[in-house]
C-alpha cells in the first residue's frame, strides 16, 4: 500500500481516509467512550463529536456548466428534546444585496437576511423544519442570491439523516428524523466533554541540530530506527530517510522530568508537510514514544506553557477543505485533545463551516 501521507498530499480522497483514523496503537491518547466520525453521502456530510453531537451539511450540485458554492448546514445536540438548527453558507461575494430566498419544491421559504461577514445566515425554526421534511424524499431546494440561483442537492441527504438517528440512537422513536416510531427507549444523552491533563514546561529554550554535528547524526539515526524501514507502513516518512533532504535540521523541544520532543521532516509536499514527532530520554539515547504522523507544528502556549503539537492538512491546493488535530504533553506522554474537520472541498475557503468537531475535550493545565 503507498504511504497514507504521501497519498493524503496528494488529494482530497485520502484526506478523508487520514481524517478517521485515530492515533496510531503506539501513540498514547484518551479513550472517550463516545467515537466521533465523519463520513459522506454523496453531497452530504455528517460529521459527528464525542460529546453526540452531529453537524449535516449539504452542498450544490454538481453538474456542468456555471456553479457557485452553496452549503446548508443542520446541526443537533445529542438528547430526546434537542432541536436541530439550520444555517445557510454562500460567497460573500456573490451575497449581492446581502439577502437570499430559499425555493423548495417551487414555494418560497422566504428571503433570509443577517448574513454575517462570512456570508453565514441562521434559518427560522419553520424553513429548518420543512427543509428537513423534504429532504427525507426528493426535494427541489433553489437558493437565490444576487444574481445567481444555485441548487442544493438532495442526494444522500436520506441516508445522513438516518446516520444522525442511528448514531444519536433515536431510530423508532418520536424524536428521529427518519425512522420515526413511538418506542420508549432512552436516547443518546450529551456526553461529557473528557477533561485532559496537561502541563506547563518551565524550560522551553529550543535547540536545533544541524546537519554534520555529531548530536545530529546520533538522534537521526535513533529517529530513522523508530520509523522503521518498512515504504508501504503508514507511518513511515520518506523524507526522514533521505540523505538529500531541503531541510535537514532536527528541533529539540524540551519536556519535563529532562525529557525532550524531536522535531524532523516527514513527508513534503507541493503545498504542505508531515513532521515526524518523536519523545526521547534526557539523555538522547532513546524514543520513549512516536506520535503518528499528523502533525506539523509545535509550540508552546504563550499563557500556559504548555507544548503543543498541531495538525492542519487542506485537501487540495486551493484550501477549500482542511482537517487538523491537536495534542498536549500531559508529563508522561502526548495525549490527543482534538480533532476536526471542513467536510467536502465545495468551493469556499477554509470550507463552507470551519473546523466540524470529530473529538473535543477540556484541557487543565498543572
Amino acid at each position: 500500500m503507498t504511504n497514507f501521507f504521501a497519498n493524503l498530499l496528494l488529494g482530497i480522497d485520502n484526506m478523508k481516509k487520514f481524517l478517521l483514523l485515530s492515533l496510531l496503537p503506539f501513540t498514547v491518547m484518551a479513550a472517550p467512550s463516545l467515537k466521533g466520525f465523519e463520513k459522506t453521502y454523496q453531497d452530504w456530510d455528517l460529521i459527528c463529536d464525542n460529546t453526540g453531537t452531529c453537524n449535516m451539511a449539504g452542498y450544490q450540485e454538481e453538474r456542468d456548466g456555471s456553479e457557485h458554492s452553496v452549503s446548508i448546514l443542520f446541526t443537533r445536540s445529542a438528547g430526546e428534546k434537542a432541536p436541530v438548527t439550520a444555517q445557510l453558507a454562500l460567497l460573500p461575494d456573490e451575497l449581492g444585496n446581502k439577502t437570499a430566498e430559499i425555493i423548495l419544491n417551487g414555494q418560497s421559504l422566504g428571503t433570509i437576511q443577517n448574513f454575517s461577514e462570512e456570508g453565514i445566515a441562521k434559518l427560522s425554526e419553520k424553513q429548518t423544519t420543512e427543509l428537513l421534511t423534504a429532504l427525507k424524499g426528493n426535494a427541489s431546494i433553489e437558493v437565490i442570491f444576487g444574481e445567481f440561483k444555485e441548487k442544493v442537492s438532495d442526494k444522500g441527504a436520506a441516508a445522513a439523516m438516518l446516520k444522525m438517528d442511528e448514531f444519536q440512537q433515536r431510530l423508532n422513536t418520536p424524536s428521529a428524523l427518519i425512522r420515526q416510531g413511538q418506542e420508549k427507549h432512552a436516547v443518546l444523552a450529551p456526553q461529557a466533554v473528557p477533561k485532559i491533563k496537561a502541563v506547563s514546561v518551565n524550560n522551553r529554550q529550543t535547540k536545533e541540530l544541524k546537519l554534520g554535528e555529531k548530536q545530529f547524526d546520533a538522534v537521526l539515526a535513533l529517529l530513522r530506527k523508530s520509523n522503521g524501514t518498512n515504504e508501504d507502513a503508514e507511518n513511515y516518512c520518506y523524507e526522514l530517510h533521505k540523505d538529500d533532504v531541503w531541510n535537514k535540521q532536527i528541533t529539540l523541544y524540551p519536556l519535563t522530568k529532562g525529557k525532550v520532543l524531536a522535531e524532523a521532516i516527514c513527508l513534503a509536499g507541493s503545498y504542505q508537510s508531515t513532521y515526524y514527532y518523536a519523545v526521547l530520554d534526557e539523555k538522547l539515547s532513546k524514543v520513549e514514544q512516536v506520535l503518528a504522523n499528523k502533525y506539523n507544528y509545535a509550540d508552546y502556549d504563550k499563557n500556559t506553557h504548555v507544548l503543543k503539537v498541531e495538525g492542519s492538512f487542506k485537501g487540495r491546493g486551493i484550501g477549500d477543505c482542511w482537517a487538523g488535530q491537536e495534542a498536549v504533553w500531559n508529563g508522561k506522554t502526548f495525549i490527543r485533545t482534538e480533532e476536526h474537520t471542513s467536510g467536502s472541498c465545495k468551493g469556499f475557503a477554509g470550507g463552507a463551516w470551519g473546523g466540524l468537531p470529530i473529538f473535543v475535550s477540556e484541557i487543565n493545565v498543572k
